[in-house]
Formats: structure tokens, C-alpha cells, sequence
């Protein structure tokens, strides 16, 4: 089960050489000393690196030379072999970590559209009951605390860089996550945390924190698409941007694990580093991930570290990440989840168990949620993968770890068996229904490439729904994407129009292209599409809520106001359509009816930076430039990149006589956006 390694000393280069060999040693596996508790009290690091391929690890076979600090945590602690995520998406695979629940029992099955329901159990908030202090630094939008992973957490710092109204990424890199998690993690605790040895049982309080210490979460985004690493990496990796975007982030992460090494704060900690997900890379036709569930994108590297506690060793068995809360609360002493999918794998590492594989359940519901292709669902079992759709799939992962060679039809018997494991797994699982979702949230993730919508899914799927017949769709829409990434407008554009010829009722792609030719300035063509997709019977919630914003940029307020209303009426949770309508009031100087709408939208989603800059905007309509004044700062406190946001603070203090004041706003707003004229204009007329 276990391979006992020898401890390392000297430098990266040297642990890597000696790991390697270790790894592939024929050694029987030997168990590692691994006692309940043996880390009661321990601080604890959790990092998870976003969309990380296992095969750019070299602990995990890698020759690339990518990653040499999660290899010296891998040769010196506990590596896991076959370590599987259960949804190859960033919102539900973290939920899933943080419960130890499949996304069947925490209910988030996709980005965006999905919260963690406040009842899940969670790692941080076990760990707070505990006495540790909590904090969480996250690298992207699709963590926001707005989903619900916040919950358990002291900090939780979500404060991401870029625009929600244009196609650019929402995240900030790893040194911009790392960097106030080290002084969050070094600075002393506040006074209120203070506890003496008695009320923390017995344990002296660390000058890290109560009882344990501090509880981190650092979330890496960069290895996510698109691949913009900085440099030197983008010019050393400049044909391969995925493995330079790897390479910084483990940089990131050495740089900051050894100021942690020096200022002692790894001395009594607990690492745990792992991946969300993978990335295809365009292996069965997937470029990203998200669509299929092949192991580029569900299997992940996982390690498990902490200096002279845990003998550095091998775990060949499966692993999930299921398993890593209830492992994790195992090993610092503190109670399991009330109700958790996964449990501790500490037994079977340390030989006190025979290990018995559970199997692992996964998804990918992207495509069934938002373009009504066929639900993907499997099981990874006795070294093999079921995958059931329309076409359904068995590979048997040890002779064939690319999944080329599909064996369903010809192994039966294997299939009935992971066939009623998979039913048994997934009954009684409630119905992936999305939430409704505000218009920023829609904007940022579309950013990132994501598409979130909701459409009335079909009750039986064929082989023409199954994903693999429809890959070639899914790859126009990254394709549209890259090419708009690029400044490629014009193929972009012509991309998606092509997707929409093919397959008339592909609506996610009419949002897109709506979005890209409003962004091209084109916004009458853009409410052109989306008004022939409505005429033609194919407008969702989502569609009908571009089109009444777009209405509205095109100056025909009325019509706006009359597609967007009924929405608002029939769905009072759908905030986006809410902030639509508002932008739509304000316009028609309806500003009771507008504030109405922007106080519901902040009244669910208080953290929506473009929210507080419109009801900014609406109360210097109505010359309550105090009251602008607060709510622009609000939105500039949760986004500093909001240009508009300094333009109309600036507008606010120049109405109280500020003049100085005013102008430092103005040059903020030119040195975001330096073509802003409505900024340039106000600075000018003040200089005058």
C-alpha cells in the first residue's frame, strides 16, 4: 500500500534525482507510522493549484522541470499516486473538498450558478469550532465569497484585479494571492483570540493562533486558460504558456513556503497540496476542461507534508478528494464532519486498515446545464473508469492511461457491476438546479470562459446528445474566446455565428456572440441575434436578460423595461435581471423604481462592485452627492479597477466643493482607462 522513501537533504536538484528513483523503486510498499492526532494542534496549509495535470508534476513523472518545490514537499511527505477530483470544475471540486461530500450531497454542480447551501458542513468551519484561526486567499472570481465557500473562514480574501464588463480575465496570480497570506500567517493573533492552556485543553497557545494555531486555504489560479504567465516564464515557455503558468506558480508557492521556513511558521504545520483539476490540452478533442471527464482532467496530484511528523512515503491505492477533510481532521486531532461522502485514509496509510476501494463518483453537468447535451456521469473503480452517456465508455486505466481504447462492449460483466456501483453512489441525489445568478457574476465568469445558463433539460438523451458528438461545438466556443483574447474580433465573431448555423438552438452560443458584437460597438446587430433567437423559439432566462440589457444600450428603454419586467416579476431571486432593470429605470428617470431594484440586488450580493457604481450614478441624478459619494467608495473598496467608479466619485466631490479631491479621483479613473473622456473632460474643465 505504502513505499517508505529515504529522507532527503541538500539541494531541489538532488531531492528531485533521489525522489525519482524512489518513485520507481520495486520495493514492497511498507506502511508509514502515521498516529491518530499525530498533528493535534498543528497550523495547517492547504494550496490548491487550479487546472494542474498531473503529468506536469515531476513526482509524478514529469521530465519538464516544472515544478521543484511541490516535488521536494512530494519526496519528503506523503505522495499520492491515484488521487481523483469529482467534477472537473473549479466552484463544485472545491466544494467537494471542503465538505468531503460528492456534489450529489453539497447540491454545487457547477460554476457560477450553484452556492455552497449554509447547512454543508465544511473543513474551515470545523477547524474554527476547533480554536484555529481561519483564512482563505483565493486567485479567481469563481471562489468568490458569494458562492459560499466564505462559510468557517475569519478572512476571506477575495479581491480580485479587472473589469466585470469586459472579456479579461477576473483572478490575480499567485505572488498577488500569497503575498497577504504570508503577512496574514506572520503577523501576530489579535489580542481577542488569546486563550489560556486550560480552555484550549491542555495545549499552549502558538503564537500562531488558538489551540492549532491558523487554518490557510491559498487557491493558485494561473495554470488556468488563458496561459499569461509573467515574466521571464512567458518568454521561456513561450510554446507551451500551460507549462510556464505551472512553472510560476510553483515558483510562487517555493518563494513563499521558504519565508515561511524562515520566519518558523513551518515548524508545527500540516501542507496539504493538491489540484482542483486538470487540463485537457486538446486530448480527446477538449481544449480546456469542464466538458469531459477523461483523467487529464479528473485525476490530480495530492501530497501530504509536515516536517518530522510524517515520513515521507508512497500511497499507491486510490485516493479522492473527498478524502482530504476527513484525513485532515484526523490527523490534527479534531472531530470528523457530521456527514462527509469521503473519510480518512490515515488507517490504510499507516497499515492499521486493509484498504477497500469505495470507487469514486464523478461529473460533468457544463454542457447538460447550459446547452442541454447529455448529463455525464461515472465511477472510477478497481482501476477502471466508467463513463455513462449515450454512448457509454469503460477504460481500464492501468493499461491504457490515455483512455483510447474503450472496452465497455466487450467487457459486460465488468460494466453491469460499475453500471449498479454508480447507481448506488448516485441515488437519491437531488436534481442539478442552477440558482439564479447577477449580472456581474455573469459577466466575470463569462470572462474566464465559462458559460452559465439554465435551460429546460430533455427527460431522454441519444447518442446525437452525447458530448462526443458535439466536442467540435464545445471547441468553437473556446476558439471564439481565444480569438477575442487575441484582439480577433472579426473571427470571433464569425466563429460562433458558424456554431449557430450548424445548430440553431445552441442559445449559449447566441449569448456569446451577442456579448462579442455589443463589445465590437455593434449593439444593434447584437440585439438584431438575440431578437431573431427569441422570434425562433430559442431564448432561455439568460438570453432574454442579454437581450433586455442590450435593448437598453441601444436606447430603446421601453422595450427594455417590457422584456426584462416580466422576469423580475416571476422570479424575484433573479438579481441579474433586477440589476438590468434598474440600469433600465435610471435611464428612463423611473429613480425610485431603479433604487428599488439596486437595493434587491445588494440585499442578496452586498459584495457587487458594479451594483454600488450604479446606484452611485442614480444618486448623483437625484444630487445627494454624501450619499454618491459612499456608495461609489463601497464599490471601489470591493473593486479597485472600477474606472467609472473613480470617474463619478470624482463627479461626487467636485458637487461638495472638493476640488483637489476630486481631480486625484479623475487621474485615477485616466490612469485605468487613459481614453476615459468623460474623466479627461472633467479634469480639464477643473484645470481651467
Amino acid at each position: 500500500m505504502t513505499r517508505r522513501l529515504p529522507r532527503f537533504t541538500g539541494s531541489v536538484l538532488a531531492i528531485l534525482v533521489a525522489g525519482a528513483a524512489a518513485c520507481d523503486s520495486n520495493r514492497a510498499p511498507q506502511a508509514a507510522p502515521l498516529p491518530a492526532g499525530v498533528l493535534r494542534g498543528a497550523n495547517i496549509l492547504l494550496v490548491t493549484i487550479d487546472t494542474l495535470r498531473a503529468d506536469r508534476v515531476g513526482a509524478y513523472g514529469s521530465t519538464r522541470g516544472l515544478t521543484p518545490t511541490f516535488d521536494r514537499l512530494a519526496a519528503e511527505g506523503l505522495r499520492f499516486v491515484s488521487a481523483y477530483a469529482h467534477v472537473p470544475l473549479t466552484l463544485p471540486s472545491h466544494a467537494s473538498l471542503m465538505t468531503g461530500a460528492y456534489p450529489t450531497r453539497h447540491g454545487v454542480r457547477d460554476n457560477g450558478a450553484f452556492r455552497l447551501d449554509d447547512r454543508s458542513p465544511t473543513l474551515a468551519a470545523a477547524l474554527k469550532g476547533a480554536g484555529y484561526r481561519t483564512a482563505a486567499f483565493v486567485g479567481s472570481f469563481v471562489v468568490d465569497a458569494r458562492f459560499g465557500l466564505n462559510r468557517g473562514f475569519d478572512v476571506y480574501d477575495d479581491r480580485m484585479l479587472g473589469s466585470s464588463t469586459a472579456l479579461e480575465p477576473v483572478q490575480r496570480n499567485a505572488e498577488q494571492v500569497l503575498a497577504p497570506a504570508l503577512e496574514w500567517i506572520l503577523q501576530p493573533p489579535p489580542p481577542s483570540l488569546a486563550v489560556s492552556a486550560s480552555s484550549n485543553g491542555g495545549a499552549p497557545r502558538s503564537a500562531e493562533g488558538a489551540k492549532g494555531g491558523w487554518f490557510v486555504w491559498a487557491h493558485l489560479y494561473d495554470p488556468h486558460e488563458p496561459y499569461t504567465p509573467p515574466e521571464p516564464y512567458r518568454s521561456r515557455y513561450a510554446a507551451e504558456p500551460y507549462d510556464g503558468e505551472v512553472a510560476f506558480a510553483d515558483a510562487a508557492l517555493g518563494s513563499f513556503l521558504n519565508r515561511l521556513r524562515v520566519g518558523g511558521a513551518l515548524d508545527n504545520t500540516l501542507v496539504v497540496l493538491t489540484a482542483d483539476h486538470g487540463e485537457s490540452l486538446g486530448e480527446h478533442g477538449e481544449r480546456t476542461h469542464g466538458l469531459f471527464a477523461y483523467d487529464a482532467t479528473l485525476r490530480v496530484p495530492l501530497v501530504v507534508w509536515a516536517q518530522s511528523k510524517i515520513a515521507s512515503a508512497v500511497f499507491r491505492d486510490p485516493m479522492r478528494l473527498v478524502d482530504v477533510t476527513p484525513t485532515v481532521l484526523d490527523l490534527v486531532g479534531a472531530p470528523p464532519l457530521a456527514s462527509a461522502d469521503g473519510r480518512s485514509v490515515r488507517p490504510f496509510v499507516a497499515g492499521e486498515q486493509p484498504f477497500e476501494d469505495p470507487g469514486s463518483y464523478f461529473e460533468a453537468l457544463n454542457a447538460n446545464l447550459t446547452r442541454n447535451w447529455a448529463p455525464l456521469t461515472g465511477i472510477v473503480h478497481g482501476g477502471h473508469k466508467l463513463v455513462d452517456l449515450p454512448l457509454p465508455e469503460i477504460y481500464d486505466l492501468a493499461a491504457d492511461q490515455r483512455e483510447q481504447r474503450n472496452v465497455y462492449a466487450s467487457q459486460r460483466d465488468r460494466a453491469r457491476d460499475l453500471e449498479a456501483r454508480l447507481d448506488r453512489l448516485a441515488a437519491g441525489a437531488a436534481p442539478a438546479a442552477p440558482a439564479a445568478v447577477d449580472a456581474e457574476t455573469q459577466n466575470r465568469l463569462r470572462s474566464l470562459g465559462y458559460v452559465v445558463a439554465s435551460v429546460e433539460r430533455k427527460r431522454n438523451y441519444t447518442a446525437a446528445d452525447d458530448p462526443k458528438r458535439l466536442v467540435h461545438l464545445d471547441a468553437a466556443l473556446d476558439d471564439a474566446v481565444a480569438s477575442w483574447s487575441r484582439g480577433d474580433a472579426a473571427r470571433a465573431i464569425e466563429t460562433l455565428r458558424a456554431a449557430v448555423r450548424e445548430r440553431p438552438d445552441f442559445t449559449v452560443a447566441y449569448d456569446r456572440l451577442a456579448f462579442m458584437l455589443r463589445g465590437s460597438g455593434r449593439v444593434a446587430d447584437a440585439v438584431a441575434l438575440l431578437d431573431e433567437a427569441a422570434r425562433a423559439g430559442h431564448a432561455d432566462r439568460p438570453l432574454l436578460r442579454s437581450l433586455g440589457a442590450m435593448l437598453r444600450d441601444a436606447g430603446d428603454l421601453k422595450r427594455s423595461a417590457a422584456v426584462l419586467e416580466p422576469l423580475v416579476r416571476d422570479d424575484p431571486s433573479d438579481v441579474q435581471a433586477a440589476d438590468a432593470l434598474g440600469q433600465t429605470y435610471a435611464r428612463m428617470g423611473r429613480r425610485a423604481q431603479a433604487r428599488e431594484m439596486f437595493e434587491r440586488v445588494l440585499a442578496v450580493s452586498p459584495n457587487t462592485a458594479a451594483t454600488w457604481n450604479n446606484l452611485g450614478a442614480l444618486l448623483l441624478s437625484e444630487n445627494r452627492a454624501d450619499d454618491a459619494v459612499a456608495a461609489f467608495s463601497q464599490a471601489l473598496t470591493i473593486n479597485p479597477d472600477l474606472a467609472t467608479a473613480y470617474n463619478g466619485l470624482g463627479v461626487a466631490y467636485a458637487r461638495l466643493g472638493q476640488t483637489e479631491r476630486a481631480v486625484e479621483q479623475w487621474k485615477k479613473a485616466l490612469a485605468l482607462r487613459p481614453d476615459y473622456a468623460d474623466a479627461r473632460d472633467n479634469l480639464e474643465r477643473a484645470s481651467r
